[in-house]
């Protein structure tokens, strides 16, 4: 099992995970961890998205949309409690 560096993830999260699902399914981390790098990749996301609406399109071809998308469903799983 991989151990999670969380003040990493706190910071960063697409450096430690690669999808906001896989934040759902980290074993060791409270839902007040899974919540808070949620919460800073979305507004990394967001950040993301209004860069490119600005016409600065992001270096790897993420489609910043999708993954604000994929944050936000994370977020209502993590809610749900499912």
């Amino acid at each position: 099992m991989k151990v999670i560096d969380l003040d990493q993830a706190k910071l960063d999260p697409a450096s430690v995970f690669r999808a906001p699902k896989d934040v759902l399914a980290a074993p060791g981390l409270s839902p007040a961890d899974k919540k808070a790098i949620l919460i800073r990749w979305e507004a990394d996301a967001d950040a993301l998205l209004r860069a490119t609406e600005e016409g600065m399109p992001p270096a790897d071809n993420r489609n910043p949309g999708e993954l604000l998308r994929a944050v936000h469903e994370a977020l209502e799983t993590l809610e749900a409690g499912v």
